[in-house]
């Protein structure tokens, strides 16, 4: 299983990320996300991007895209990644800030849900990954909340135990908040549900 992390250029309380950057195999950086990956020590081994937000670096390995394109360049990065054979796909980054670019993400969640084994945003306050039907286990961590949102219409048959707020054969819509601020209670939460996409969204309260 080959793990790339993606480093974007806007990482949210960047200072409070706890990754463990030894654990994957690759590291590209999207656009700014270079200066960003310098702060924190990494080398990366490849770059992509317009460079609209900082200038190309010299002396790195660069794929250019033109500024007028059809997709962000984490989406690029994305893509990129996948056509590279990695199948466990971390972006640091892209929560948060603009929020047209934050809500596009939910969609490149949607885009390779079920197809590849795990493609997760994170910052320095939340862990955000998609599901298809079945039985997802969540272990106890360092997030305080819990929440899930339906990615469509409805997600049914919605079931969650080892949670303070349990759900049993619920259908959970995009029109409620009822699935937020949840929290992890046993030593795994179990979530269950046979139809939809869910947002699984790891959460907690920063220090300002």
């Amino acid at each position: 299983m080959l793990k790339a992390l993606i480093i974007t250029s806007h990482i949210d309380h960047l200072e409070q990320v706890s990754i463990d950057f030894t654990s994957f195999d690759t590291i590209i950086c999207a656009d700014g996300g270079f200066l960003l990956a310098q702060k924190l020590g990494l080398v990366p081994d490849l770059l992509i991007g317009d460079y609209d937000s900082c200038d190309q670096p010299e002396d790195q390995d660069v794929i250019k895209l033109p500024m007028e394109k059809d997709m962000t360049d984490s989406e690029a990065a994305i893509d990129l990644a996948v056509s590279r054979g990695a199948s466990h796909i971390t972006v640091l980054g892209g929560l948060g800030g603009r929020f047209d670019h934050t809500m596009g993400n939910m969609g490149m969640l949607a885009k390779y849900c079920g197809k590849i084994l795990h493609l997760a945003f994170v910052d320095g306050q939340n862990y955000v990954f998609m599901a298809t039907p079945g039985t997802i286990s969540v272990p106890k961590n360092a997030y305080r909340f819990l929440g899930l949102i339906s990615y469509g219409d409805s997600a049914k048959g919605v079931t969650l135990r080892g949670v303070k707020y349990p759900l049993t054969d619920h259908c959970l819509t995009n029109t409620t908040t009822l699935g937020v601020s949840n929290e992890i209670t046993e030593e795994n939460a179990a979530i269950t549900f046979s139809s939809g996409k869910l947002l699984i969204i790891l959460s907690k309260d920063v220090s300002q």
